[in-house]
């Protein structure tokens, strides 16, 4: 077995390879143009286990019960945040990037009825402004996938064998939304629009030498 748990928080202010966020120099200044990272996990956690049969003395217990692999991955993360913007230019910048005023708690958090963001909470920058909102403010649905994979061997002879595995992707069929819609111009502002993979088993067989 093997785990690991990591917390943290990224920021930057400048664009570069690691964490790219766009023109800041023109969306603003001082702290409206520092953010998180876009691929900023706030926290992360990786699992994984992995058990195999023992091998029997007796020949046919061992040919029905030895020989075999089982292992899990479990993934576990906060969500990935994301930046609004209003879609218009009202900054009269040229960029096309303007980030809205944040006027209450953005969020709902209702994965049922799919909206997460409260749309009400937002409104357009006045012209010629930036609006209140920092680069990257918002954080988007947690994300939990448990993969597993069933092996069984078969020796042919010393350095060759061949190796039957059943995969299963996302076992327990856990849905991990994707972040909503960040555009404050689009009529599904704030929805959430697509998810991860579901379930997905896979079959293969390898000879190895």
């Amino acid at each position: 077995m093997q785990a690991t748990a990591l917390a943290g928080k990224s920021i930057e202010s400048s664009s570069d390879a690691t964490c790219v966020i766009g023109k800041l120099s023109a969306l603003g200044e001082g702290q409206q143009a520092i953010g998180s990272c876009d691929v900023d996990l706030r926290h992360n956690l990786v699992n994984s286990v992995v058990y195999e049969s023992p091998k029997f003395s007796n020949r046919g217990t061992n040919w029905l019960l030895g020989n075999w692999q089982l292992s899990f991955q479990i993934t576990a993360h906060s969500g990935f945040v994301f930046n609004p913007t209003t879609g218009v230019d009202d900054s009269l910048t040229g960029v096309g990037q303007d980030r809205p005023n944040v006027a209450r708690n953005p969020y709902v958090r209702n994965t049922n009825t799919l909206v997460w963001l409260n749309a009400s909470a937002f409104g357009a920058n006045a012209s010629g402004t930036y609006g209140n909102a920092g680069f990257n403010p918002l954080q988007g649905p947690s994300f939990f996938d448990m993969d597993s994979n069933l092996t069984r061997f078969f020796p042919i002879r010393e350095h060759q064998r061949v190796e039957l595995r059943f995969e299963f992707f996302n076992v327990l069929n856990h849905v991990n939304f994707a972040n909503p819609t960040s555009n404050l111009h689009s009529s599904t502002f704030g929805e959430i629009l697509s998810a991860a993979d579901p379930r997905i088993l896979q079959f293969a067989l390898k000879y190895a030498f």
